[in-house]
């Protein structure tokens, strides 16, 4: 749905291309994120790389070093990040949930009568009643996923 991710490295430059459209160009200090078509899509893509990135630097986390990391404390981040993801793209409407439970992070977003309730330790839609909210939770966690897979 969402095109191959095409990775070229020279130097200290990566370079990904992602829907034939967004254009990232990582260094250390530094990421560029371009795009021409001017599509739902391709912004959608564009702003949730932005939230990203700025939650790596909020964070101060960096991403070369993430690797290093626990996986518990990797899960943490990642959750939170998709979490942010989430709370950008539904505003009010999303509510995320932190279970009783080591390792239950929920959210749900609720828009009228349509309800998702998200899994994000598990990455997953856990149940919709509504078929155009699903894909559009679906594609949310299918992008979150992709950006939170680290790089190296």
């Amino acid at each position: 749905m969402f095109g191959s991710i095409e990775k070229t490295a020279t130097g200290d430059v990566t370079k990904l291309q992602l829907l034939d459209d967004v254009e990232i160009e990582l260094t250390l200090d530094s990421v560029v994120i371009e795009w021409t078509k001017d599509s739902m899509i391709s912004e959608t893509v564009a702003d949730s790389i932005v939230i990203m990135a700025l939650g790596l630097h909020t964070n101060r986390k960096n991403v070369l070093s993430e690797s290093k990391l626990k996986e518990r404390d990797d899960d943490a981040w990642k959750v939170h990040e998709l979490q942010n993801l989430f709370q950008e793209q539904f505003g009010d409407c999303f509510s995320a949930n932190t279970g009783q439970e080591e390792g239950v992070r929920n959210g749900s977003v609720t828009i009228g009568k349509s309800k998702a309730i998200v899994d994000f330790a598990a990455m997953k839609l856990i149940d919709c009643n509504s078929n155009p909210l699903r894909g559009r939770v679906e594609s949310i966690l299918s992008i979150g996923q992709k950006l939170t897979t680290p790089l190296c």
